[in-house]
């Protein structure tokens, strides 16, 4: 990780319900031993802030593409690997959402986001490129201070469906203590057919997919660390039939099998090298 800088920072607690974390890289993939990675479903909205090398995004899933990102975007919940490149050093700060909070902040209903990667400017047109220029100049705690200040100068009133879909995305955690969506639904007092189109709006993807892709995320994060993980002990511990269910889920939301997976994730553990 020579020459790779990666920080992450808290948001403040009026904007904790919206947002995971800040966090930024600096550095070039080359530096790591390899030029694309494929970033896998992670359950997160994310808004990035570029400041290094134009980004490219050169496949979503099965689906080939060149988009060039040059000063910000948006990338929506996926629930198929994104691979991209940069075409040189990387600089970006990024704001990590909670699946459910990026609603309070972009203009739009979230599943227009899903599985795509989509320009700031073309959603919030100037005000994106005058929000990266004031974040330039500064350095990476001066951006965070920056960037927080104008999400809470931009944050809306929450959706409607913003207490009923926080508290399903929760009911629905990974686990074999997690509840099914018919189960959610009995709970909240919903039909399936409200409950999806609530997700729809305010998460992007239907409680379904949601559930697994969480499932799925929080595997990834139990094999940090592990170089071989004990796969039906995991699987049974986050709530999969069998370990042929969670090699499935894997060829599902990572287009790999839980070894090829091992083989080829980053250093950081959550992604894989694309190359």
């Amino acid at each position: 990780m020579n020459d790779f800088h990666f920080f992450a920072r808290p948001p403040a607690p009026a904007l904790a319900p919206f947002i995971v974390c800040y966090w930024g890289v600096r550095g070039s993939l080359g530096v790591l031993d390899y030029h694309m990675e494929s970033v896998l479903p992670s359950g997160s909205v994310e808004l990035m802030l570029n400041f290094g090398a134009r980004q490219r995004v050169r496949a979503y899933g099965e689906r080939s593409a060149d988009d060039v990102f040059e000063t910000a975007w948006v990338a929506g919940l996926q629930d198929q690997p994104l691979v991209h490149c940069s075409d040189g050093f990387s600089e970006h700060l990024s704001v990590r959402f909670h699946p459910r909070g990026a609603h309070a902040f972009l203009d739009l209903p979230l599943d227009e986001l899903t599985n795509r990667v989509v320009s700031l400017e073309d959603l919030l047109g100037e005000a994106a490129v005058a929000l990266r220029d004031r974040l330039a100049p500064l350095d990476d705690d001066a951006r965070c201070r920056a960037l927080e200040s104008w999400l809470l100068e931009r944050r809306r009133s929450v959706h409607p469906y913003f207490a009923t879909v926080r508290r399903a995305s929760d009911l629905l955690r990974s686990g074999v203590h997690g509840l099914g969506v018919t189960e959610v639904c009995d709970r909240l007092g919903l039909s399936n057919r409200h409950l999806i189109h609530q997700f729809r709006l305010t998460v992007g993807l239907t409680p379904k997919t949601f559930s697994r892709v969480q499932r799925f995320q929080a595997v990834i994060d139990d094999c940090k660390g592990r170089d071989d993980p004990p796969w039906s002990r995991l699987a049974a511990r986050h709530g999969y039939a069998d370990q042929s269910h969670l090699i499935r889920e894997f060829r599902r939301f990572a287009h790999l099998t839980p070894g090829e997976f091992l083989e080829r994730r980053t250093p950081d553990h959550g992604n894989v090298m694309a190359d």
